[in-house]
C-alpha cells in the first residue's frame, strides 16, 4: 500500500507540468485560429475594431508562439 501511495504522489507531481504544457499548446492553437480569423473579416468588422485590413494581415502572419500574453489568459 505504501509503495502505491509514493506512486500516486509522485506521479501527480509530473500532472501539474503537462497541464501546462497543454494548457500552454491549447493557447498557441487559439491563437493561431483568431489569427487566421481576423484575416477573413470584412472592412467593415475590421473598422469596428479598430483594426486596419493592413495591420489585420500583418497580425495574421505572426507566428502562433508569438501571441502577447494577455492573448494567453
Amino acid at each position: 500500500m505504501t509503495a502505491s501511495i509514493h506512486h500516486t504522489a509522485a506521479h501527480s507531481h509530473c500532472q501539474p507540468q503537462r497541464l501546462s504544457l497543454l494548457a500552454s499548446l491549447h493557447q498557441f492553437i487559439a491563437a493561431a485560429h483568431q489569427r487566421r480569423k481576423l484575416r477573413t473579416l470584412d472592412d467593415h468588422l475590421l473598422e469596428d475594431i479598430g483594426v486596419t485590413r493592413a495591420q489585420a494581415l500583418e497580425e495574421s502572419r505572426q507566428i502562433m508562439w508569438s501571441a502577447p500574453k494577455y492573448w494567453l489568459s
